[in-house]
């Protein structure tokens, strides 16, 4: 009755009540004493009365008095209620492609555990359960199971019983549970036809895991909400979202416990090509080697085949023997006279049984060949040692196509070799067909000035390139007010030059490491190593720093890092071409105990490095690139675009220089996309945007209309192999971290039964509350003073008192 006078939940258990009048007792206390004062004085002279009768009228107008003082005087009800409830527990189950994934099972202890969870090893009275099988046993366990999917292992996981009720349903006696499933998102599941039919009617085919974004959007729609735990059934290979770990780790303080069933093996039989290792340019007739990347598991021992097909013609295969992890095969391939233009390399083997994934054994590489030879000047003063092999490089490169300047020594060599040249180049026509000048130790004054700017406009305008290799007598130091300073990628200091200690060594810098020129091995290591072998290096030229702009790829070990950093070989572009510095004299030292391997390939993937966008028709005033030529889906584009005016001059826009991009063959898609300057100070001209890939295809960048005729376009694929099928391998060591981090504990899939036992009997929640409640307004203080008046005006009445 008092809960439905007070407007209270009938559910609510009302544990405390306490009164007080907002008037307050002060003024009570003389409203009361003026109404008791009041009805006697009314009534004391009334002794004709019966007195019996006369209480009766006096208590019921003292009755209606009071019960109007009170209503007056505002009373409140502050009532103390709790009412029991049950706390939430998530379910949350991973159905991503990567939970279609079928283990090959191996080990004994495996098979037992997945024979156990589908039912397969019925456990009977006085049996031990942890004895091990025997090889027999295994084997029929194994064959028996078959193959079933991680998703099938988490269905049965959760639909296992406990004292012959389901797992979810042990679990919802004692809390709200809510179950979920997840993939690239979170979908709530359950409906009328209860858990175990949801569950059993889920498939494994969402695009990505997000476990971490998944644990986070579940826990956001339980914001405020008491959360008893979470239990999460994946392979947790969290390939994109949010890092399951730091979500987890953010947490702390909220006391959720994280309870993970990790499904899968960590490491699944499988055979994975990864990626082609290649050049994206070569030239007709080299014999190119291409490194393979492969990853396998479980098939250790066991021969595949690589079989690298070239445009649909006949397969070129090798016989590889696989190692568990990472390993490299090598395959060569030499273009023909057909081949020309771009063509896909495609290397496959064939799937095996008892592979986790049918999708990752193939990968592709697209690479463009060259029939032109790169034209060489070579300038040089005096012989010496760094000349000498260099030279040798230079004419055993079926590549180029060189000959020779010597400023010193034997005059009649123009005369008796068609490799040399007597003097600098007069006319145009001729000095513009080189693609690249080398400048040895020669002196500025050897050049007359006509000669230095068709060297300047040879660069700027028609895109080649110049290649200063220092030297002592000469070089640099002749050149600092002359075109060829501007032209060069450091700034020429004034002075001799100076020694250097004889434990300096030149050191890879982090753009070195990723440019074509100085990067001379699969690993840093194995390159710093390399480059380690270049000491002494005797003297160094005066240097005041590399200019802006400019990207140092080697310095040395007196000054690798800093504002004063030493530009040992470093390079720009200006205008149109390039322009490469190398500061000592003794890069011939890289032959130590392996001959010309290292030093030759230095300068075969420098020469490359400064020509190959002249050969490639990239020497325009607008060039186009982006960092690199294939993405998947989702990846960032970075957009570059070298912007040069008629003059050759940089061209500095600040609201940026708009490009099209479009696909292949579709002009109907295109788009723009505004590139911003770079650095307008530092770095004229450059221009950049990120571009997000979109769907699989080719795409192409272009430029406007009206400045088509004086840029390049350039290309890029987007070939997009699904996350799922890139990793297979399931992360027990995510889950244990998870796990750990919130306070809760990594399961197997067979032991989840046992979570409700482990959690205990949860003991009711209560949840208390203070309301308060006005009690003036209630019908019941009226109907009380309607009866008391009422009895008083009647008794009265009938004693012909009124």
């Amino acid at each position: 009755m008092l809960k439905g006078l007070l407007g209270l939940d009938p559910t609510e258990t009302v544990s405390g009540f306490d009164l007080h009048l907002r008037g307050g007792w002060l003024l009570a206390l003389p409203l009361i004493l003026g109404a008791i004062i009041f009805t006697i004085y009314l009534y004391r002279s009334e002794v004709r009365l019966p007195r019996r009768r006369r209480l009766i009228m006096s208590a019921c107008q003292l009755l209606a008095l009071l019960t109007l003082i009170l209503i007056v005087l505002e009373p409140v009800a502050d009532v103390k209620v709790s009412r029991s409830y049950k706390r939430d527990m998530l379910v949350l189950l991973d159905t991503s492609n990567s939970m279609a994934t079928k283990d090959k099972l191996t080990r004994a202890e495996d098979i037992k555990e997945v024979a156990s969870l589908l039912g397969k090893l019925p456990a009977t009275e006085g049996q031990d359960t942890e004895k091990p099988l025997g090889n027999a046993e295994t084997e029929a366990l194994r064959k028996e199971i078959g193959d079933p999917t991680r998703l099938e292992l988490a269905r049965a996981a959760l639909t296992q019983s406990k004292a012959s009720n389901l797992v979810l349903e042990e679990l919802k006696k004692d809390y709200n549970l809510s179950f979920f499933a997840f993939d690239g998102s979170l979908q709530s599941e359950g409906g009328e036809e209860g858990l175990e039919e949801t569950i059993k009617a889920l498939t494994a085919d969402g695009e990505s895991t997000q476990v971490g974004s998944a644990i986070d959007a579940a826990l956001g729609r339980f914001a405020g909400k008491e959360i008893a735990g979470m239990v999460v059934v994946s392979d947790f290979i969290s390939v994109e979202g949010k890092d399951p770990v730091e979500v987890t780790r953010s947490l702390k303080g909220r006391n959720i416990p994280i309870y993970t069933v990790p499904i899968g093996l960590p490491s699944p039989p499988d055979i994975h090509v990864r990626k082609i290792i290649a050049p994206e340019v070569v030239f007709k007739g080299d014999r190119v080697l291409l490194r393979v990347q492969i990853e396998s598991q479980g098939f250790s021992g066991e021969a595949i085949e690589l079989a690298l097909n070239i445009e649909g013609k006949n397969p070129i295969t090798q016989q590889v023997e696989l190692q568990d992890g990472v390993q490299f095969a090598d395959l060569t391939f030499t273009p023909d006279d057909s081949a020309s233009g771009t063509v896909k390399l495609d290397v496959a083997t064939p799937i095996r049984s008892g592979e986790a994934s049918d999708t990752n054994n193939s990968t592709t590489h697209k690479v463009r060949i060259l029939e032109e030879k790169i034209k060489v000047l070579y300038i040089e003063g005096m012989p010496r040692w760094e000349f000498r092999y260099l030279r040798q490089v230079l004419l055993r490169d079926p590549r180029l196509d060189v000959q020779f300047y010597m400023t010193q020594g034997d005059p009649t060599l123009a005369q008796t070799s068609h490799q040399h040249i007597g003097r600098f180049p007069q006319n145009k026509e001729t000095a513009f067909g080189y693609d690249l000048i080398i400048i040895g130790d020669v002196p500025a004054g050897k050049f007359t000035t006509d000669e230095i700017k068709l060297i300047e406009e040879l660069v700027k305008e028609r895109g080649g390139s110049l290649l200063m290799l220092a030297g002592p007598v000469a070089a640099p130091t002749s050149y600092k007010d002359t075109p060829i300073a501007d032209i060069l990628p450091v700034k020429i200091g004034t002075g001799n030059w100076e020694a250097v200690s004889g434990n300096y060594r030149p050191v890879v810098t982090p753009a070195g490491r990723e440019s074509q020129a100085t990067s001379l091995a699969l690993s840093d290591e194995t390159t710093d190593r390399i480059w380690s072998n270049v000491k002494r290096m005797g003297i160094l030229p005066p240097l005041d720093g590399a200019k802006p702009g400019a990207t140092v790829l080697l310095t040395h070990s007196g000054k690798a890092e800093g504002f004063d950093q030493y530009p040992l070989v470093s390079w720009q572009r200006f205008g149109s071409g390039k322009s490469l510095f190398v500061a000592t004299e003794d890069l011939w030292r890289m032959r130590l105990e392996v001959g010309d391997r290292h030093h030759a390939r230095f300068w075969a993937q420098t020469i490359q490095f400064l020509t190959l966008s002249r050969l490639l028709g990239q020497n325009k005033q607008i060039t186009l690139e982006t960092n690199r030529a294939t993405f998947s889906a989702g990846d960032t584009v970075q957009i570059y675009a070298n912007v040069l005016d008629l003059s050759f001059d940089p061209v500095n826009d600040p609201d940026g220089y708009t490009v099209i991009l479009e696909r292949k063959g579709a002009t109907d898609s295109a788009s723009e996309i505004t590139l911003q300057p770079v650095d307008a100070d530092n770095s004229p001209g450059i221009y950049s945007a990120a571009h997000i890939a979109g769907e699989d295809a080719t795409y192409v960048i272009k430029t406007r209309s009206n400045d088509e005729t004086r840029s390049n376009s350039t290309e890029f694929e987007v070939a997009t192999v699904p996350p799922e099928t890139r990793e297979t391998g399931a992360r027990p060591d995510i889950a244990e971290q998870i796990a750990e981090l919130s306070g809760g504990k990594s399961i197997s899939p067979s032991g989840l039964g046992g979570l409700p036992e482990e959690l205990g009997e949860e003991s009711a929640q209560q949840r208390i509350k203070h309301i308060e409640r006005d009690l003036w307004d209630i019908p019941l203080w009226f109907l009380l003073i309607l009866l008391f008046a009422g009895i008083e005006w009647f008794l009265r009445r009938r004693e012909n008192l009124i």
